[in-house]
C-alpha cells in the first residue's frame, strides 16, 4: 500500500474511532450488549445484522446471544422474558427445517426497529404474518413485541395477508 494511502486509512480510522460513529457487524471488540451508545446508522447496522442471522440464516441461538441482553423484556404472552427463555423456544420449537420465513418490510425509526415477514409452519394450513417490533436501548435489543396475524379458513376477505 502507498504511504499516502496508509496515512489517509489511519487518519479515517481515528476519526472515526473518536467520533464514537461507527459499527462493524461480529467485531467481537465491540459487544452490543450490555448496551453502549450508537447512533441511528449504528442501530440500523445492528438491526440489519440480527436479520441476516436471526430471519435469514436461522442462527437463533447466535444472534440472541449477540444481540440482547440477559433481560431481555418479551411482551408475547406465549414466552417468558429474558433471553434464555428466546433461546430455548428456538432452539427446540423453530428450527430451519420446520419453519420459513420470508422478509417483506423491515424499518428502523427512533430507537425501534420492525420487521414484517411471512411465516411458514410444517403441518399449518396457511402461513401467517408477522411483525416483530424491538426497542434499542444504545446498541442492544432490550424489548420486544410481536402481532401475529392466521388466515382463518373461513375468511371473507379474498384478499391475500401479502
Amino acid at each position: 500500500m502507498r504511504p499516502f494511502s496508509a496515512l489517509t486509512l489511519g487518519f479515517a480510522a481515528l476519526a472515526s474511532a473518536g467520533s464514537g460513529s461507527y459499527y462493524v457487524a461480529n467485531n467481537k471488540a465491540l459487544p452490543n450488549c450490555p448496551p453502549r451508545p450508537a447512533s441511528p446508522a449504528e442501530q440500523l447496522a445492528i438491526f440489519d445484522d440480527f436479520v441476516q442471522k436471526f430471519y435469514v440464516e436461522y442462527n437463533f441461538t447466535g444472534s440472541l446471544l449477540e444481540h440482547v441482553p440477559e433481560d431481555y423484556i418479551q411482551h408475547n404472552p406465549h414466552l417468558l422474558s429474558g433471553r434464555q427463555n428466546a433461546i430455548d423456544f428456538f432452539s427446540t420449537i423453530v428450527t430451519a427445517e420446520t419453519s420459513n420465513f420470508t422478509v417483506i418490510h423491515k424499518a428502523f425509526e427512533d430507537n425501534t426497529a420492525y420487521i414484517h415477514y411471512r411465516s411458514e409452519s410444517t403441518g399449518a394450513a396457511e402461513p401467517s404474518a408477522v411483525v416483530d417490533i424491538f426497542r434499542f436501548d444504545g446498541s442492544c435489543m432490550v424489548e420486544h413485541w410481536d402481532v401475529i396475524q392466521e388466515r382463518p379458513a373461513n375468511a371473507t376477505n379474498p384478499l391475500a395477508l401479502f
